[in-house]
């Protein structure tokens, strides 16, 4: 399986469709959250969802720029922003756990989207591969 950011063929998956599986699961998760727990759970979730999902979308865009242009001239900036937003995230973070506005393990929850998501489009992409026609 080949990640693209052009229009998919068979046995690629494109990014978009990640960032939907995403959102989507986030939404579910947090449903799930709050039909099973309560809304401080599930806004805990969705808390950590967002963090998560807003990270992978500029990590998309950084990425497509990196892949986009001369690899020496944008790498710097690219490792750059990377760790940028690496530190504002673990800061988030820091912040919503030290001052207890999230419950931590729906927190972590909400975190696992992004892993679930992939998790979920490689499944899509390799029942559409292997599946007998």
């Amino acid at each position: 399986m080949v990640v693209s950011v052009s229009p998919p063929s068979e046995g690629e998956m494109s990014l978009g469709k990640v960032m939907v599986f995403n959102w989507l699961l986030l939404g579910v998760l947090t449903g799930l959250a709050w039909l099973g727990f309560s809304g401080f759970h599930a806004l805990s979730v969705f808390v950590g969802g967002a963090i998560v999902n807003v990270s992978f979308l500029f990590l998309k865009r950084d990425l497509i720029r990196l892949f986009g242009g001369p690899l020496d001239a944008v790498k710097p900036l690219f490792f750059i922003r990377y760790y940028l937003r690496l530190s504002v995230v673990v800061g988030v973070l820091f912040l919503l756990v030290r001052y207890q506005l999230v419950h931590i393990l729906a927190l972590l929850v909400g975190l696992s989207t992004v892993l679930l998501g992939v998790g979920l489009a490689v499944m899509v992409a390799a029942r559409s591969i292997y599946s007998t026609k």
